[in-house]
This record gives C-alpha cells, structure tokens and sequence, in this order.
C-alpha cells in the first residue's frame, strides 16, 4: 500500500513539474510572439505616418521644383495594391531619399516652413522606425532561439509557432524559396 502511494506521489510531482515547464516554456514563447506583433504594429503606423508626411511634402516640391516626381505615383500605387511592409518600406525610404536629394538641389526648399517641418516630421519617424526594427529583430531572435532548443522546440511545435524571418531581411527569405520554410 506504501509503495502505491508512493509511486502516484511522484507521478503526480513529475507530472506536476512537467506541466510547469510546458506552462513557462508556453508563456515565453507567446510573450516573444506579442513583443513581436507589438514592433509590427509600431511598423506600419510608422510606414502610414512617413507616407503622409510625403504627400504632404509633395505638392510644396511640385510648386518650387520642376523635377519628375514619379517616384511619389509609384509610392501611392504600390500603397493601394497591398505590398508587403518590408516592399513598402523600401519604397518610402527611396521616396524620403528623393526628396533629400531635392532639398540639395532647391535651397530654397529650405526656407519653407511647412516643408522644413516636415523633414523634421520625417526624421523623427526614422528614429522610430528603426527603433521598431531592432526591438521586432531583438525579440525574434529570442523567438528563434526558443523554437531550436529543447523542450521549447516541443511546445512551439505543438502551438505551430514558427520562426519569422528578421526585418531586414523578409526579402531574401521571400527570394529563397527551396523548399524551406523559415
């Protein structure tokens, strides 16, 4: 009779224990997941905010210049068919690129208030923006640490938790495409 109770005694600890660490290891990896999201969120806002401050700088540059401003229509195609955020990202970093580049160009660009504002606007979104870029990478890297090791490598498996490719590098993850999923 002791021995019985004594086995079930340690099932139920071993079990116990068992449970816990599933718990933990569940907890960590949905928390990697959230901070995660998080930084996506505080992306796109971000990307939504830069592509406002650009249309608003683009009729200042279109009245003061005589340049080809098509990369600001290609800028507003690619908005209205969905791209992805890194594609739409590169985007608005060649457009912001554009008008620093016009700014060289026209000083007196330099002297417009609104405009000047708005390349302030601009640069503090880039603070952001890249802000937002190391904390998604800092946090997946946690991610993908967690879903390689043993036993978080289980629970991940179990909840299909995979592993996101970095910010930076979504477009060579989109490129390669052999059959490996990352």
């Amino acid at each position: 009779m002791k021995t019985i109770v004594i086995v079930l005694l340690t099932i139920i600890i071993i079990l116990s224990a068992i449970s816990a660490i599933y718990i933990i290891l569940y907890n960590k990896l949905q928390f990697a997941k959230i901070r995660i999201e998080e930084a996506e969120k505080v992306i796109l806002e971000e990307l939504q905010n830069r592509f406002d401050l650009i249309m608003k700088a683009k009729p200042t540059i279109e009245k003061n210049t005589k340049m080809d401003l098509s990369i600001f229509s290609e800028l507003e195609k690619s908005k209205r068919s969905n791209v992805s955020s890194y594609d739409f990202d590169k985007k608005i970093t060649e457009s912001i690129a554009t008008i620093h580049t016009i700014l060289n160009d026209y000083p007196k660009l330099d002297e417009k208030k609104e405009f000047t504002e708005i390349i302030r606007k601009l640069e503090e979104s880039d603070t952001k923006i890249n802000a937002a870029k190391d904390f998604y990478n800092k946090n997946n890297s946690v991610l993908i640490l967690m879903i390689r090791k043993f036993p978080s490598n289980i629970v991940a498996l179990i909840h299909k938790i995979n592993i996101q490719p970095f910010y930076d590098a979504k477009e060579i993850f989109n490129e390669l495409d052999d059959g490996i999923k990352i």
